[in-house]
């Protein structure tokens, strides 16, 4: 069996260079995983053994596949695993160790974003503070601002005074993980503003400001034209798909986008790109063809590609450059560059280089969502295209030349397939980030995206050119009106009884092995890839195995669930901890509220909350010193926000100096009720890293 996969290997070589980025990405993906940061000699002599191994075997002529193979994909491992170690020192700033109430504070304005709760949330790059900081000086922090921000721009130096607290960290133990995005993006602090934002001095007029900050004002200035043009939620959705701003779209019609498939709308890529970019050749391309001398004699397809390209650049700047734009730029650079080189344009070589460029400049990027899902969109895409392209083109053939309505078919068949291969691509990291899958995802994607490909994206073209001349209101509107519809498609099929499947927070295991399965059954051509089946059902397996907490402590103590007799969830306070309570709704896959989720398990008076488990016992909250003594004595769990006195005898105590240490904390009742409860922190699960606060 060994032989013949080596054999069937060997016949798709030309496919081995696809999975590079592959190994490159798992070695990122291990250095993520650890527990603790590696000896930092250990993993580069690992590397350059393996690579410097397999250099020696192509020179002494051992080229056999298997071990050659084995070796280079050791070197790449290990070259992946390096390059996050590196950009994880090279991005470390100051951290502050605990909650400042209210600090005085300068520093240049880098970014500033509308929110549709009307405050404004602004990046600043500390210059100056009125004190130290515990933990040393941030280099940047993001605060809530509440006053009006519309005197100042990206590049000014500002003051106001604010409350900081350090980035929090996961909401219970395997949540998303804050504190390390805050890491990469060198936030030492987040907060809210107890005073108006005052002007300093305004940004010097210099190349040197303007190739910082030149991109974010205009980005701002883009979308005070935009609001201004267009009523709510019209313009917040032409912002995000125009300058990548989401910050104003109301947070109810963000969640219908979400529940019917519809929010891969609102992140600029490879859809938005296609638009943007592809209208620009074509309109291009028409305009040069108007003259037959040009049609004639000159290379025009090529001229067109060259401004498209130009246009693609320029639509990447000002859509905020996240992953899925620099991904879909990238691949679309490679399209145009194909067209002017008389090569084939859409390859999963191009996606792969792509992935290569991105991971290399951002590797932290592989542990987020938009990352996974967008290239594993484009990787399912392209492989199911070229599987599928004989007979895909039998279809193309016998329908494109039968009149509007056979095109019509074809236009909505093609819609039709590619929601279906994305969705199915995308549905394991949905359900692992964002705990639901879309069950009608099809249905409001056949409905909405020709109202982005014919109304929306090309209005959105036709306003940006218009702009400078002040006539960008018509074409706004036209957009406009495709907006409401697709807002209408999504509120209609978001009401539809079970619009979403809720399914329970997946170990990383899992995720582990329905991706290495996905990859393996997308780079392969021959029957090799139908191997990979085995990680989606192992995947599947282990997620129904997986046992879920009994109770769970914020890491605050703000907030204690425990699981009640019908396994669901029981909230201690029905408004403290909101995002807190939402995020532990969301993760056991419990469609309720969090006044919902109050249901009465707990009951509370003036010293604390107390509850009944069936198996762990009495679980106790106090809410004060006296409420903390007399519960000493009785619970068997005992959670405070305060510190315990040495003589208390609980069995389980989380406590302040617990929880400061460890993070949040679940505890799983036993399955044999001779044993011990076991605990486990959020601490325990990200283990020592820069970006934790964890302590033994």
């Amino acid at each position: 069996m060994w032989a013949q996969i080596v054999t069937v290997a060997g016949q798709e070589q030309d496919r081995l260079t696809l999975w590079i980025p592959a190994f490159f990405g798992f070695g990122i993906a291990l250095y993520f995983g650890l527990k603790a940061e590696p000896v930092p000699w250990i993993v580069p002599a690992i590397g350059s053994g393996a690579g410097l191994s397999a250099a020696l075997c192509i020179l002494a002529g051992q080229r056999r596949l298997a071990p050659l193979a084995s070796l280079l994909a050791i070197a790449v491992t290990a070259a992946g695993f390096a390059n996050a170690d590196w950009r994880a020192a090279r991005v470390d700033a100051p951290v502050i160790a605990k909650d400042v109430r209210a600090v005085s504070i300068e520093g240049i304005l880098l970014q500033k974003t509308l929110r549709a709760d009307g405050t404004t949330r602004v990046v600043i790059a500390l210059t100056r503070t009125d004190r130290e900081m515990p933990g040393g000086k941030p280099t940047r922090v993001r605060i809530n601002v509440r006053t009006a921000m519309d005197k100042v721009a990206p590049g000014d130096h500002i003051s106001l005074r604010a409350g900081l607290m350090p980035p929090p960290g996961p909401a219970a133990p395997g949540a998303f993980d804050f504190g390390r995005q805050a890491y990469f993006r060198q936030l030492g602090a987040v907060g809210y503003a107890v005073s108006p934002v005052r002007l300093v001095v305004a940004a010097p007029d210099t190349w040197v400001t303007c190739l910082r900050f030149c991109i974010g004002r205009l980005r701002g200035y883009l979308t005070e034209r935009i609001v201004a043009a267009l009523p709510p939620p019209q313009g917040a959705i032409a912002v995000a798909l125009m300058t990548g701003d989401r910050g104003g779209i109301p947070e109810e019609v963000l969640q219908d986008l979400r529940d019917t498939g519809l929010a891969h709308l609102l992140a600029i890529s490879g859809l938005h790109m296609a638009l943007f970019a592809g209208a620009l050749f074509w309109g291009v391309r028409g305009l040069l063809a108007l003259s037959p001398h040009l049609a004639l004699t000159a290379p025009i397809k090529k001229w067109a590609a060259g401004v498209a390209l130009v246009g693609a650049f320029g639509y990447l700047l000002v859509s905020g450059a996240s992953v899925a734009t620099q991904r879909a730029f990238v691949m679309f650079t490679l399209i145009f560059i194909a067209v002017m080189l008389d090569r084939p344009a859409i390859t999963m070589r191009n996606v792969a280089l792509a992935a290569m460029i991105v991971m290399l400049l951002t590797p932290e990027a592989v542990m987020e969502a938009s990352f996974q899902m967008s290239f594993a969109a484009a990787i399912a895409l392209v492989a199911f295209y070229e599987a599928a392209r004989p007979w895909l083109s039998r279809w193309n053939s016998a329908l494109v030349d039968r009149g509007m309505l056979a095109k019509a078919v074809l236009y909505l068949g093609g819609i039709a397939l590619t929601s279906i291969v994305a969705s199915l691509a995308t549905a394991p990291f949905a359900a692992y980030h964002f705990n639901r899958v879309v069950d009608f995802g099809l249905v409001a994607n056949l409905a909405a995206m020709p109202l982005v490909g014919i109304v929306v994206m090309p209005s959105a073209l036709l306003a940006f050119i218009a702009m400078p001349f002040g006539l960008e209101a018509i074409p706004l509107w036209v957009a406009g009106q495709g907006i409401a519809a697709i807002v209408a498609v999504a509120d209609t099929v978001a009401a539809w009884p079970g619009a979403i499947t809720a399914v329970p927070a997946l170990p990383p295991a899992v995720l582990t092995l329905l991706v290495t399965g996905g990859i393996w059954m997308a780079l392969w051509r021959t029957w090799l890839r139908w191997l990979g089946i085995a990680g989606p059902i192992a995947g599947i397996a282990m997620a129904t195995a997986t046992q879920y907490p009994d109770v769970l402590i914020d890491r605050q103590a703000d907030l204690v669930a425990m699981r009640d007799g019908q396994r669901n969830l029981a909230l201690s306070s029905p408004r403290r901890a909101g995002f807190v309570a939402d995020s532990w709704l969301r993760r056991d896959a419990d469609l309720r509220s969090q006044r919902e989720a109050a249901t009465g398990a707990f009951r509370c008076d003036a010293d604390g909350c107390v509850s009944d488990h069936p198996v762990l016992g009495l679980i106790a909250v106090p809410g004060t010193w006296r409420g903390v003594v007399e519960d000493c004595d009785e619970a068997n769990i005992l959670v405070t926000e305060t510190y315990t006195p040495v003589s208390c005898r609980a069995p389980i105590i989380v406590d302040r100096s617990a929880l400061t240490r460890r993070g949040a904390h679940a505890v799983f009742a036993p399955l044999d009720e001779s044993l011990l409860p076991r605990i486990e922190t959020a601490c325990d699960v990200t283990g020592s890293r820069p970006w934790t606060r964890c302590r033994p």
